[in-house]
């Protein structure tokens, strides 16, 4: 009977090896996880911030300056250049060519009241209610965009809306229950192999142990 409880006894802590094991394991597997998030949002946040960077500067480009005199015919926007606040783009979807506003042609100097003693060339500026949002120096009129450039905002734009979408996935942390089954099944050989090896050595100890019993 003792020899019996002995190899119950060593079975007995075969089986909590086995379990520490796949316990630490699945621990990994889960840190990992977490750890892969975590890099994920930091990869994205950096390309997110990079298309910005890119649009801003073709936003905001330099402009010709003059010196406002006396005898020059300037035609004076007021209150400044541009009204508080700014519409967010709907980076997936938005064309900006099709809201660029050419509102100073037709007059080949502007300023305004922010501008006391400089004037702009008329037909170099524009508006766009699109790009207004990354307008980084409201002080000044912007540059009047070509068709290329447009076109190369519109590309970062829905890089920035895909990084905004990437990111409100990867920020909101799914259901605990749904998350198991996602890295269950990311990880499924695993999972099915460590559920193999404990029903063979449950089967094997529940034979032994009858066995020990019988004898």
């Amino acid at each position: 009977m003792r020899i019996a409880q002995s190899s119950f006894a060593k079975h007995r802590f075969a089986i909590k090896t086995i379990c520490l094991l796949t316990f630490l394991i699945f621990s990994k597997i889960f840190l990992a996880g977490a750890a892969s998030v975590a890099d994920q949002i930091a990869a994205i946040k950096a390309q997110k911030n990079d298309a910005i960077f890119s649009v801003q500067h073709i936003v905001n480009q330099p402009i010709t300056h003059l010196k406002r005199t006396p005898g020059l015919n300037v035609a004076i926007y007021t209150p400044a250049w541009f009204h508080d606040g700014a519409l967010t783009p709907d980076f997936d979807h938005v064309d900006i060519r099709t809201t660029q506003e050419l509102v100073y042609q037709g007059h080949k100097y502007v300023s305004s009241d922010a501008n006391p003693t400089e004037a702009f060339l008329g037909d170099e500026l524009e508006f766009n209610s699109m790009t207004k949002y990354f307008y980084t120096d409201r002080s000044l009129p912007k540059k009047k965009l070509t068709e290329a450039e447009m076109l190369q905002i519109n590309d970062l734009y829905r890089v920035i809306g895909h990084c905004n979408q990437q990111l409100e996935e990867l920020q909101n942390p799914e259901p605990p229950l749904a998350k198991i089954q996602r890295i269950l099944k990311a990880h499924k050989p695993a999972v099915i192999a460590a559920i193999g090896v404990l029903l063979v050595l449950f089967i094997f100890m529940r034979k032994k142990r009858t066995q020990e019993f019988e004898n």
